[in-house]
């Protein structure tokens, strides 16, 4: 595996740790009907997306580099 492989994989794991933490610990809504959430939300969006697009860019330079052969 090449490192930008396991480095979106990383940031994908932790997109899914943040988003667990986010569920389990901070996210409630109140007697209002209000959501209380922390900066894990914003940050397992974050993690997950940087770590799809990084994917995203290996499964690009793998297909360019076979159209090259």
């Amino acid at each position: 595996m090449s490192k930008l492989a396991i480095t979106g994989i990383i940031f994908i794991t932790l997109g899914i740790i943040s988003g667990f933490i986010q569920n389990t610990y901070y996210g409630y809504i109140d007697a209002d009907g209000v959501l209380h959430d922390s900066l894990f939300l914003p940050l397992a969006f974050l993690f997950a997306g940087l770590g799809l697009l990084i994917l995203l860019i290996k499964a690009v330079i793998i297909f360019a580099h076979k159209l090259a052969k």
